[in-house]
C-alpha cells in the first residue's frame, strides 16, 4: 500500500500528481488552479494545506508514501554548487548584463529562473510532510526521489498515450544540459536516444519572439503568437532577421553568439509597429511560426532517423504549439502523433510519479491511453443550496434535463458557463471547465470577448466536435482528444460555423466521445438534434489573465461580473 506524490518543481506551472498503489493518477491539478494565480510563478506545488485535504481524500492514514520531482540528482547538486559560490546571491544578479545572451533571454534573467529553479529543489516535498503531519500526526515517507526534466517529460507523454512502441521528441525552454531530447518507447519502456546539450533552445526562441511582437512571454502569452499568425504575411526581411539567429547543419541546431542575437532583436525593435503593444504584430507572428516550424522539423527530422515508427509522441512546453501539431502526420514517416493534456512543466508530477513507481515495480506497465485529462478537483454544488433561499433564477434539474436544456438556451444565442465533474489536468478546458455558445452566428466571438472574456479580437475559439461526425466536417481528420492540434475545415461546412473557423480556415478541435466525457457528448448530441450541427463552441471558464476557475464561488463571481447569460454546474441552473 505504498502512494507516490508527484511535483512538477519547475520555476513555472508547478503541479502535484497522486499515484495509486497500481500506478493508477488518483488527481493531478496545476497550482494555478488551486491559487487562481496564472502559471504560479515561483509558488511550491504542495502547500501543507492544500495537501492536508488531498491526503485525507486520496490516501489512506499509514500508507507509506514516496514523493518525487521532476529535476535530476546531479543537476540538482550542480544547483546547490552555484548557490554555495554566491551564485544565486542579489549581488551576484546585479553584476550580470540584462541584455540579450546567446540562450535568447538576458543574462540576469536567465540566472534569476535558474535561482528560483533551485529555491524550488530545496523545498520539494516539505509541503507533503506537513500536510501528512497536519493530516494524520505522522509522515510515513520512504523518501524523496529525483527524475530528469526531459526524462519525466516523456514519462507522462509516453506512457499516457496509446502506443507501445514510438520515438518520443521533448522540446521545451531549458533541460539539465539542454532543451530537447529524443527517447525511444520500445514495448512500453523508454531508452533515451539523444540528449541535445548547449544552450539552443526552440522555447525560448519562441518566448523571444512573443516579447518582440509586443506581448510578454513571462505571463504566458505565447498563445497570442500562435492566434495572431495567420492574419499575418510572410516579410522577407523580418524572415532574413529571424533565420540569423540560428543556423540548421544536418540535423543540428545551433543559435547565433550574443552579439548577433542582440543586434537582430534591436533591428526587429526598430521595424515594430507604433500600435504593436496594442494590436500585435502579425507580420512578425507569421514569421516567427514559420521559422519555428522550420526548427522543429529539423528535430523531427532527427527523432526520425534515430527511432524510426509510425508513432510520434510529442512532450515539452513546445509540443502545445497547436497549429504545428496538425502538420506533423503523413511526414518523416509518422502517421499516429499524440500530445499529452500538460505536455509542459506541469505534466511532469505525473512523469515523475509514475517513474519512481516503475522503479519500485519493474514489471509494472501504465494502461494503454489516452489517458483520461480528468484528474482535478470537484466544485461543491453547497453555495447553491445556500443561494436557492433567494436567488428565484436558480433552479435544479434532474439528471437528464441538463444537456437537451442548456443545448436549447445555445440555440438562443445564450453564452453559457459549464463546469461539471473533474477539473481537466492541463491548459484547455475539456467540456468540464468551460464557457460554451452556439459557434453558428458570425459574430458569436465578438460578443464573447466583447462580454465574457475580454481579450484580443484576433484569439480564435475552439470547437468541440462530436467524433463520429468529425471526419465530415475536417480535411485529413485526425482524433483530437485534448484541443493538442489544429486541423482545415472542410470549404463546404465552413459558413456553417463561423465562430470557430480561424482566418486560416483552422480549428483547435476537440474529438469528443461518449467514452470520454458521457454528459458533454450527450450537451454536443442534444445541440446536433436540434440544428444539425454537431459542433459547440468551446472557450476555458475564465477572464483573460486569470486561471480556470476552481470553486463554484468562482463561477459564480463570473456569472454575476460578466456577460455570461447562464451557468450550468452539475444539475444546478441559473439563468440570468
Amino acid at each position: 500500500m505504498t502512494y507516490t506524490i508527484g511535483l512538477a518543481t519547475t520555476f513555472h506551472d508547478p503541479a502535484i500528481a497522486i499515484i495509486g498503489p497500481d500506478g493508477e493518477v488518483l488527481f493531478a491539478e496545476a497550482t494555478e488552479r488551486y491559487l487562481q494565480y496564472k502559471r504560479a510563478p515561483n509558488c511550491e506545488p504542495d502547500s501543507a494545506p492544500r495537501m492536508e485535504g488531498l491526503l485525507k481524500r486520496y490516501i489512506p492514514e499509514g500508507a507509506e508514501v514516496r514523493i518525487a520531482t521532476s529535476w535530476g540528482e546531479d543537476f540538482t547538486g550542480f544547483l546547490d554548487q552555484m548557490a554555495r559560490a554566491g551564485s544565486f546571491t542579489l549581488d551576484a544578479l546585479l553584476k550580470l548584463s540584462p541584455e540579450l545572451n546567446r540562450s535568447l533571454v538576458p543574462e540576469r534573467t536567465e540566472r534569476a529562473l535558474i535561482a528560483s529553479l533551485h529555491l524550488g529543489q530545496q523545498r520539494a516535498g516539505m509541503g507533503v510532510l506537513l500536510g501528512l503531519d497536519r493530516a494524520y500526526g505522522k509522515a510515513n515517507v520512504t523518501g524523496l526521489k529525483r527524475y530528469g526534466h526531459h526524462l519525466s517529460h516523456a514519462a507522462y507523454a509516453c506512457w499516457s498515450s496509446p502506443f507501445d512502441n514510438a520515438a518520443c521528441l521533448v522540446v521545451d525552454g531549458m533541460g539539465e544540459t539542454g532543451a530537447s531530447a529524443i527517447f525511444a518507447l520500445e514495448n512500453g519502456k523508454l531508452r533515451e536516444v539523444k540528449r541535445h546539450r548547449g544552450r539552443e533552445s526552440i522555447g525560448f526562441y519562441f518566448g523571444l519572439v512573443t516579447d518582440l511582437a509586443g506581448f510578454d512571454q513571462a505571463k504566458g502569452e505565447e498563445w497570442k503568437i500562435m492566434g495572431l499568425a495567420p492574419y499575418g504575411n510572410t516579410d522577407p526581411e523580418l524572415m532574413a532577421l529571424l533565420r540569423k539567429l540560428y543556423t540548421i547543419e544536418g540535423h543540428k541546431l545551433s543559435f547565433a553568439k550574443a552579439d548577433v542575437v542582440q543586434a537582430v532583436a534591436a533591428e526587429i525593435l526598430a521595424k515594430r509597429p507604433s500600435d504593436a503593444i496594442d494590436q500585435g504584430w502579425a507580420d512578425l507572428a507569421r514569421c516567427g511560426q514559420d521559422v519555428f516550424a522550420e526548427m522543429m522539423e529539423a528535430l523531427l527530422a532527427e527523432a526520425a532517423a534515430l527511432v524510426p515508427s509510425e508513432n510520434l509522441v510529442m512532450a515539452g512546453g513546445c509540443a502545445l504549439n497547436s497549429s504545428f501539431n496538425g502538420k506533423i502526420a503523413g511526414r518523416h514517416g509518422f502517421k499516429t502523433v499524440f500530445v499529452p493534456s500538460a505536455p509542459a512543466d506541469d505534466g511532469n508530477a505525473i512523469g515523475a510519479a509514475w517513474l519512481s513507481h516503475a522503479e519500485a515495480n519493474p514489471d509494472w506497465r501504465a494502461l494503454r491511453g489516452p489517458l483520461t485529462p480528468y484528474l482535478g478537483s470537484t466544485v461543491s454544488t453547497e453555495p447553491f443550496e445556500r443561494m436557492q433561499l433567494w436567488e428565484k433564477r436558480l433552479r435544479k434539474l434532474s439528471s437528464d434535463e441538463i444537456a437537451p436544456v442548456t443545448a436549447k438556451l445555445l440555440t438562443e444565442g445564450k453564452l453559457i458557463g459549464w463546469v461539471q465533474g473533474r477539473a481537466e489536468f492541463g491548459p484547455r478546458a475539456l467540456g468540464n471547465r468551460s464557457i460554451i455558445a452556439d459557434p453558428r452566428p458570425a459574430d458569436a466571438k465578438d460578443i464573447l470577448n466583447a462580454k465574457v472574456k475580454y481579450r484580443e479580437a484576433f484569439r480564435p475559439f475552439a470547437p468541440s466536435i462530436l467524433a463520429e461526425h468529425a471526419a465530415d466536417w475536417f480535411e485529413n481528420y485526425q482524433d483530437a482528444p485534448y484541443m493538442e492540434r489544429t486541423l482545415v475545415w472542410r470549404k463546404a461546412v465552413r459558413n456553417r460555423v463561423p465562430a470557430v473557423v480561424h482566418e486560416d480556415a483552422t480549428g483547435r478541435l476537440q474529438s469528443v466521445t461518449a467514452e470520454r466525457n458521457p454528459r458533454y457528448h450527450a450537451l454536443i448530441s442534444a445541440f446536433h438534434d436540434l440544428t444539425g450541427v454537431p459542433v459547440i463552441l468551446n472557450t476555458s471558464f475564465n477572464i483573460m489573465g486569470k486561471p480556470i476557475l476552481h470553486t463554484a464561488e468562482d463561477a459564480i463571481l463570473m456569472f454575476y461580473t460578466s456577460g455570461l447569460d447562464a451557468l450550468v454546474i452539475e444539475d444546478w441552473l441559473l439563468v440570468k
